[in-house]
């Protein structure tokens, strides 16, 4: 017998429940408390025979409950429990929204808004084994990298730090690298000098920063997040002076094996197609985003007729007719001088 019940505000007693249940850097007390600007929040207990099962929480806004259980699956019939909930006793909601599940749902009066890609490795009990599983190519490079690197860098200090033992200095050097990195690449940086607090604050409590230090100076650096048996790569940078020795990828070769040398099950590079996260080994996982509508309405039907204009335009951007425009826009992204000039760390 399912049996559910609500609660204001974030559930801190329910935070190892959370971490082990969900296996979600985003689904934690903390993160939410960071890193998102609510104003109604929410959690909603579902206990199946008087034994907790699920714990959902949620923030509302306006007319619109947006539920905050990201990057994880959620059972259909549990968010149609939770749907059917909030939309009985909260009456000034009429949608539900719900971002990045790892479930392609099929609900009643709901319109699917994205799809993207969270890139996830497997990780083996073993570093060795997780080398004899890469490419014959790039576990080449990256031992010759990594020799030429120490070569001619022997005093360079690989080094990792969790939890309260990161200070935000060196959260601020990695994101300032990954800023720099992105900039020259001509493309617009997804973050900034704004934004090093909240990612110091949280690396307080779930943090993990491994990079690479020649004479004090960082010149790599990773910046991620651990939850129950995953690692959660959020940065990834190295300084462009470092380039001819892939400084970046070898930070990130040293966090896999620290990953694994913790014991973790699965490494997280999340969305944003790049060659080289196939190379290391991870695999693109669907995550859908919904809209749950209340009832039928004009809305909704907008919605609808948009959500298979997205179908369409999603099925032909996997088609091999669309490389040539994929290519064309990549080239069109890229920023150019002037408004570089304006992007300031």
């Amino acid at each position: 017998m399912i049996t559910v019940a609500c609660f204001k505000g974030l559930p801190y007693e329910y935070e190892s429940f959370l971490v082990e249940k969900y296996d979600s850097c985003v689904i934690t007390c903390s993160y939410i408390e960071i890193f998102h600007e609510t104003t109604d929040i929410n959690h909603m207990l579902i206990y199946e025979n008087d034994t907790l099962i699920e714990l959902l929480i949620f923030d509302n806004k306006g007319d619109t409950a947006m539920c905050l259980n990201a990057l994880t699956y959620i059972d259909q019939h549990i968010f149609t429990v939770f749907a059917k909930y909030i939309f009985n006793n909260y009456h000034s909601i009429k949608k539900i929204a719900y971002p990045f599940s790892y479930n392609n749902y099929s609900l009643g009066k709901s319109v699917l808004t994205v799809r993207t890609n969270d890139y996830i490795m497997q990780l083996p009990s073993r570093i060795d084994d997780y080398f004899q599983q890469l490419g014959s190519g790039t576990r080449k490079n990256v031992k010759k990298y990594k020799n030429k690197f120490i070569r001619d860098y022997p005093q360079a200090k690989f080094i990792t730090k969790v939890r309260d033992e990161i200070d935000e200095t060196i959260i601020n050097k990695i994101i300032k690298l990954n800023f720099d990195r992105i900039k020259s690449k001509r493309e617009t940086p997804h973050a900034n000098h704004t934004h090093v607090n909240n990612y110091f604050k949280y690396s307080h409590h779930y943090g993990c920063v491994s990079y690479i230090e020649i004479d004090g100076l960082v010149v790599a650096g990773c910046i991620a997040f651990m939850s129950h048996q995953s690692m959660y790569s959020y940065f990834v940078a190295h300084d462009n002076n470092f380039s001819m020795y892939n400084a970046g990828q070898l930070c990130m070769v040293y966090l896999i094996e620290i990953s694994i040398d913790k014991g973790f099950s699965a490494f997280h590079l999340l969305s944003g197609e790049c060659e080289y996260k196939t190379r290391f080994l991870a695999k693109p996982i669907a995550m859908y985003s919904y809209i749950v509508f209340k009832a039928f309405s004009l809305r909704f039907i907008i919605n609808k007729v948009h959500e298979l204009y997205s179908l369409t335009l999603y099925r032909f951007k996997l088609s091999k007719y669309a490389i040539p425009l994929k290519n064309a826009s990549k080239v069109l992204r890229k920023k150019n001088t002037k408004q570089l000039c304006k992007l300031e760390y």
